[in-house]
């Protein structure tokens, strides 16, 4: 049975399947997320997962969702060995059912397939399809034009091909992907992705009512994800432009019902600090903050991480850094910096958790002279990244993991940086580095 008959026997309430597509290392939050969310038959893949879901149970996930970039509606599927199959296939589809050619739309392509070698000429072939199934079958007159529109599509379909089997899928989100939280200032300097920092917090355990400390905070992005999750309001409750709210099924009434229903006042609140050591930075976090309306719940200030202290009464909970890949800064000062990181972290942050985000092949990274708990892999834009979360403890590991009271300091290898900074300190000193001198580019000639 196909789909758009299944949409015409089955009452509105049933359960309906979905896609929604992730980054690559954040497919257990997603799954996980959509189980507490109440969708069913959740199959992981590739940065992406399945599931199915009543309506209310859909809109309840689209309101609150952290970890989705788009969700999608597969509408047909069918196979084709080439461009010209794929068209004698298309234009026979019922697309009355599930687009309207009055409105505008875009096309959205993935292949995968020896037998189509080039992208664009299959969506050109499936767009073809589409526009001479209106001009001959259109329902209420012929349509002889198709509005195309790639900026601000009021419908937006996604076209994917893995061999010779091919789907089409309605987009319910449109051009703006859900990591466009709407806090962003405007001047922000190269900010992680809303829903990678989001899966962050995430994967190093990190939930609401935990004490979180930004020090390196750039355009806080860390801070303020962890404060929408804290303040408990639908993080996409503000959204008016989904390609959802124009689909002929769309429930209003009950899209402002779940919304509603969404909505969790959390009494435990824990501090949520960031920082960083330079001023215009902090000046863009701050502005971000005020926009997504959490000056109740975050806090931002100048401070230089390697002379910070924990606050004081309060719980230890984690601390999440975000330092210099090195594209701008010297490869020395970088080594420094490193090494800065862990001595800090070993001498001054016992009892805490933290959590670094570097390059894969960063050698600098060993520096910090830690072994992280668990490692995690994930993208950060083209960036192969490793984001590593460490227990800080005093003394030596195997007393810790032994359970042991010794308090002989595990300190990194004998002639590191981070063992010169680190020598001879006890919790309280500060670590000293140079702080990194910006790389200036040569002017071409």
């Amino acid at each position: 049975m196909s789909t758009e008959q299944e949409e015409q026997i089955h009452p509105q309430d049933r359960v309906t399947r979905y896609v929604v597509r992730t980054l690559m290392g954040l497919e257990p939050q997603v799954v996980a997320e959509l189980e507490e969310h109440g969708a069913v038959d959740v199959e992981p893949g590739r940065r992406s997962a399945t599931f199915g879901a009543t309506k209310a149970v859909l809109y309840r996930y689209l309101h609150c969702t952290r970890f989705a970039v788009r969700v999608l509606r597969p509408v047909f599927e069918f196979k084709a060995k080439g461009p010209d199959a794929l068209y004698a296939a298309a234009v026979k589809l019922d697309w009355g059912l599930w687009v309207d050619p009055r409105r505008s739309m875009a096309l959205d392509v993935t292949v995968n397939s020896d037998e189509f070698p080039h992208d664009q000429f299959a969506m050109f072939r499936l767009k073809d399809a589409m526009s001479d199934h209106f001009k001959s079958f259109g329902r209420g007159g012929a349509v002889h034009h198709l509005d195309i529109n790639r900026m601000s599509p009021e419908q937006l379909i996604h076209l994917h091909i893995a061999g010779e089997q091919v789907t089409i899928s309605l987009d319910l989100i449109g051009k703006e992907a859900l990591f466009k939280r709407g806090y962003r200032a405007p001047r922000a300097r190269a900010p992680l992705n809303e829903v990678l920092t989001a899966g962050l917090l995430g994967l190093a355990g990190w939930r609401p009512g935990e004490t979180l400390i930004d020090p390196m905070c750039g355009s806080g992005t860390f801070a303020i994800e962890a404060g929408l999750w804290t303040a408990g309001v639908p993080i996409h409750a503000g959204r008016r432009d989904w390609t959802l709210f124009g689909m002929a099924s769309f429930d209003g009434d009950l899209w402002r019902e779940v919304g509603e229903a969404a909505r969790q006042e959390r009494i435990e609140r824990a501090p949520i600090l960031a920082s960083d050591w330079n001023k215009h930075p902090v000046e863009d976090a701050r502005e971000s903050v005020r926009t997504a309306g959490l000056e109740h719940l975050v806090r931002v200030e100048v401070a230089d991480f390697l002379e910070m202290r924990p606050p004081r009464d309060t719980e230890p909970g984690l601390v999440v850094l975000n330092p210099p890949y090195g594209q701008r800064v010297h490869a020395d000062d970088l080594e420094h910096l490193y090494g800065g990181i862990g001595g800090a972290l070993k001498h001054r942050w016992s009892g805490w958790r933290a959590a670094l985000l570097f390059p894969k092949d960063l050698e600098a990274h060993h520096r910090i002279g830690l072994k992280p708990t668990v490692k995690h892999t994930v993208m950060n834009g083209p960036l192969t990244c490793t984001w590593a979360v460490y227990d800080l403890f005093k003394g030596k590991r195997a007393d810790h993991l032994s359970g042991g009271e010794q308090a002989e300091a595990d300190a990194p290898s004998a002639g590191s940086e981070a063992a010169q900074s680190a020598a001879g300190s006890d919790e309280g000193q500060t670590v000293r580095f140079r702080r990194p001198r910006v790389q200036v580019p040569k002017e071409e000639d």
